[in-house]
């Protein structure tokens, strides 16, 4: 690999214009991009099922491991805050699969008129033809992308959540195993 020396320079602007994009690649990109946002959102809620699948039937070995450290642990204090940060993980990965509303001033564009997903078809029913008339696909396209991934962002935000609620609680398992072991 051979290294030049010569200074980087600003391309010229036909080679400026050779590299923007066509409005087809730019749909299909959007396209793409709405593609990709959708699967992560339905990856987020599927992990998040699996995941507290997962968690809820730990905890029938766990009980067993510290009954059997003391017998009298259903009446140690210990259980109750155990038994309340289970609770608490339990609604985290559950507030993982709550559906996030996109914000209202999310989109700024003008041209957008909210036509990709429409909240309450009742109400646009008369003038939904006509709109699509005068829709901008490219503006359309991308108000989709920008709320997408608003939405993708919060679930990945909740679902780390539940992830470091999930590792406290097994931090406190073991705070209570120790706790327990002299059963005294």
């Amino acid at each position: 690999m051979q290294r030049t020396t010569e200074p980087l320079t600003a391309p010229a602007d036909s080679e400026r214009a050779a590299a923007m994009a066509s409005r087809r690649e730019r749909i299909e990109f959007l396209n793409n991009s709405i593609i990709f946002a959708e699967a992560n959102i339905r990856a987020f809620d599927t992990k998040s099922q699996i995941a507290l699948a997962a968690y809820v039937f730990s905890m029938t070995p766990l009980w067993s491991i510290l009954n059997a450290t003391c017998g009298n642990v259903a009446a140690r204090p210990i259980v109750a805050m155990l038994l309340c940060a289970f609770l608490v993980t339990i609604m985290l990965y559950g507030f993982v699969l709550w559906p996030i509303r996109p914000l209202q001033d999310l989109v700024k564009n003008q041209r957008a008129k909210g036509l990709f997903f429409v909240n309450d078809p009742m109400a646009v029913s008369a003038t939904y033809a006509e709109q699509l008339q005068d829709l901008s696909l490219e503006a359309e396209l991308t108000a989709e992308v920008l709320k997408l991934s608003f939405i993708r962002a919060g679930k990945a935000r909740r679902f780390r959540y539940a992830l470091w609620a999930t590792g406290g609680f097994y931090a406190l398992v073991f705070v209570a195993f120790l706790m327990l072991r002299q059963c005294g």
